[in-house]
């Protein structure tokens, strides 16, 4: 295993009601296949990798065990002792599990999931001594209608702390919100579930439930003074865009079926009787269990949501709901006897879930976006929280100091990021309409003492797009606009400029305001909250056209920008060349007959380097003439499945290409016609990169795998090309678990690497190679 270690993973959340969860100063969610774990205040510390598809729910169990369930049928157990582990794998499910929840219970745990096979199933944890066991106890069928969460809880009168050992400490209950509109109560005393009750009232689906015990350190207002230490009391949350409170306690006398009916009526002709005030109260649904008897009623509707409520959570004794409005609201009850809301914090999309913790509230929204609030005194504070990618990040290339690095993605956006204390995102350039596909930073020239940063990107259509950095990004230069912004049902990104400012003429029109913009400062250490981010759009410089499909690859030099497009003839699978003076075209190159997959300048930029879906790679050279580069060698069937990738080495005297067929070959610039030097690997290789600096006179490359395996390795021998490689593995946990789109040495001293994946997660890893 090579040496390394990570300095940043950046990944969204998944877009599901129930995948994140908090415990005291961590939080868990799902993103992608991985479990990721973060500390407020700072970035993703770890991603848990073992489910095979997207993870759609996590819960804490207590600070030290964590349960997920996947869209792959499974849920599994993680613990915590010295580094998160997974130590149990509960199968049995044929379909995703939606919801899970789990419950200590004496000196084991009970774990019950819900899918969407129309069954939940309830697992066992038990520990006698130091075996440990999981079992699958019980299945419990839900019909037609899919059961959309679940929540555990001792049942009134028993706690597992105070009843422990004791047959009392297993009786808990299991209440679940349904698609009928319904939320089911079950208990269990020694053995199975059984269905208790079925409390009605929401007119839609019910998304979510929660359950809260009674305590003394819970808030004693006018609108709890009802309920007593060790009643339970259960949120619901529904599309009906409501959320209802039920009361649910232990009664202390015993009745018979019926005598709730007969009691209610009786209440209500005392009620009406002369010189009695009438008082309606909400029907009791009583029920027996083996614990004994127990009785739930409705005890409050919360108004408060304009739409879809996805999510309610129990947390430090208050609740919060978040909903398809955008809003995570608090609430508390008042001396009144109403509940209302404490706070209301808004995002800038609807919200799938929140969480209260120690630190604050967490909610995630339908774009993956993390959003974050600390309480201070009466106050809440909107604080940063780790942003990243929704969909399958696809390119990813530094600036030319090493100072920034760019990723586009399949969720149409281009990301950049900068160090300043830790790694994060500083800017969100472009928000496009069409899947991100391609990107680069075009360097400057050996006689521009200053440039620019600008850089040239491509997504699925047929126009490459150029864009310039705001202020911020330029050392204040006055050329620049101060951001950008997108016009209704458009797509390009105007400059924006103070009224006062003067802004160079171009093809588009440039947007001016009034309104006093406030220059974001990138020297700055503070970490920008996502909503902020969506304010950072860099302007449009200009469009190149000339491909009739989609754009697939970008490369750039000081000089020249070449694209490819996706192409299945020699008629259009040609590269397109365009001056990066004036934008204008530069000529076309034609080698290949099937899409151009990957294109390099070497570091001298006398060559280009193109390989193509048709196993054959291309090389061009440079010249005087009206097109910039002509082609000086065509390797036919130079592997035997497609070639994925190409890199230069430092000095441009060799260079690598990587292929499906599990190989990188590495050619001899000024031998070509020589037999190439093959390194084999355990997998498809998708990229590759060299070094930007020898490493103690050897140099260093990496490439990586479809199945997410990242690989550095270390030259050996004094030959031009060396023959001799010694390849170390990056450590799989910090790896990826999908395929690596595009490796990066980031070109400065340091030892680090950029790789981005189709698990959506952008990592930079340092490595002592």
């Amino acid at each position: 295993m090579a040496s390394a270690h990570s300095e940043l993973v950046a990944v969204a959340c998944n877009r599901t009601a129930h995948a994140l969860d908090t415990t005291h100063c961590i939080a868990a969610f799902g993103a992608g296949n991985y479990v990721a774990l973060y500390r407020p205040n700072n970035s993703v510390f770890a991603t848990l990798r073992g489910h095979t598809d997207r993870v759609n729910c996590v819960r804490f169990v207590s600070e030290h065990v964590l349960v997920s369930g996947s869209a792959d049928g499974t849920a599994r157990v993680w613990t915590n002792d010295d580094g998160w582990q997974c130590t149990h794998v509960l199968e049995g499910h044929e379909g995703p599990i939606v919801a899970l929840a789990s419950l200590h219970v004496g000196s084991g745990m009970v774990t019950v999931t819900a899918a969407t096979d129309g069954t939940m199933r309830v697992y066992e944890y038990e520990t006698a001594g130091e075996e440990e066991s999981v079992a699958a106890q019980q299945v419990i069928s839900v019909g037609a209608h899919t059961a959309l969460d679940v929540a555990l809880a001792h049942v009134p009168g028993f706690s597992s702390e105070s009843d422990a050992g004791s047959d009392a400490g297993s009786a808990i209950m299991l209440a679940t919100g349904s698609t009928d509109g319904r939320v089911h109560i079950y208990t269990r005393h020694t053995g199975e579930f059984t269905r208790a009750v079925s409390l009605e009232g929401h007119e839609d689906w019910v998304t979510s439930v929660s359950f809260q015990r009674v305590s003394s350190s819970l808030a004693n207002t006018s609108a709890t003074s009802h309920w007593r230490s060790g009643d339970v009391v259960l949120a619901s949350g529904s599309q009906d865009k409501h959320v209802r409170l039920w009361r649910i306690w232990r009664t202390q006398n015993t009745t018979v079926a019926g005598d709730a009916d007969r009691r209610a009526a009786q209440a209500l002709l005392d009620a009406s009787a002369p010189g009695s005030e009438l008082a309606l109260r909400p029907r009791e649904h009583e029920f027996t269990t083996q614990s004994g008897q127990f009785a739930a009623a409705s005890d409050a509707v919360l108004e408060g949501h304009e739409a879809w409520v996805h999510s309610v959570s129990w947390g430090c004794g208050e609740l919060v709901t978040a909903g398809a409005d955008g809003v995570a609201l608090v609430w508390a009850g008042d001396e009144e006897g109403v509940w209302a809301t404490r706070a209301r914090l808004g995002a800038d999309a609807g919200l799938l879930g929140a969480r209260m913790g120690d630190v604050g509230v967490v909610a995630w929204s339908i774009n993956g976006s993390l959003h974050a609030w600390t309480h201070e005194g009466d106050a809440w504070t909107p604080r940063a929280a780790p942003t990243g990618h929704f969909g399958a990040v696809r390119d990813a290339c530094w600036s030319a100091d090493g100072e920034y690095l760019l990723t586009v993605s399949a969720d149409q956006t281009a990301r950049v990021w900068a160090h300043k204390n830790e790694w994060h995102e500083v800017a969100r350039p472009q928000i496009h309409g069409y899947d991100m596909q391609c990107a680069a930073f075009v360097p400057a020239s050996e006689t521009e003492s200053e440039k620019m940063l600008q850089y040239v990107a491509g997504a699925e259509e047929k126009v490459v797009r150029v864009f310039n950095a705001t202020q911020a990004f330029a050392s204040g230069n006055t050329a620049s606009a101060l951001t950008a912004a997108v016009p209704a049902l458009g797509l390009t990104n105007k400059a924006v400029v103070a009224s006062n400012e003067t802004f160079p003429d171009d093809r588009y029109a440039v947007r001016r305001t009034h309104a006093d913009i406030a220059q974001m400062d990138s020297t700055s250490n503070s970490v920008l909250l996502d909503a902020q981010l969506r304010h950072t759009l860099w302007p449009e410089a200009d469009k190149l056209y000339g491909h009739p499909y989609e754009i697939y690859a970008i490369a750039a030099s000081s000089s020249v920008v070449a694209t490819s497009c996706r192409a299945s003839s020699e008629r259009h699978a040609c590269i397109r060349l365009y001056w990066t003076h004036n934008w204008q075209p530069a000529g076309t190159l034609t080698a290949h007959l099937l899409t151009v997959t990957r294109m390099q300048f070497s570091p001298d930029e006398k060559y280009l380097l193109s390989a193509s879906r048709d196993r054959s790679w291309a090389l061009f050279e440079r010249t005087q003439e009206d097109v910039p580069y002509k082609l000086v060698h065509h390797q036919i069937k130079a592997h035997a499945r497609i070639v994925w990738d190409v890199a230069w080495s430092h000095d441009s005297m060799f260079f690598a290409t990587a292929s499906r067929d599990k190989s990188v070959k590495l050619w001899n610039v000024d031998a070509l016609g020589d037999a190439p030097v093959t390194l084999a690997f355990p997998g498809p290789v998708t990229s590759v990169a060299f070094a930007h600096m020898l490493s103690e006179g050897r140099y260093v490359m990496a490439a990586a795998l479809e199945n997410g395996r990242v690989f550095v390795l270390t030259s050996s021998g004094s030959q031009k090309v060396p023959t001799s490689w010694q390849p170390k593995e990056i450590p799989r946990d910090i790896a990826h678990t999908s395929t690596v789109h595009r490796i990066a040495w980031r070109p400065t001293s340091l030892w680090q690497l950029a790789t981005v994946s189709d698990d959506q997660t952008v990592r930079i890893t340092s490595v002592n190679p």
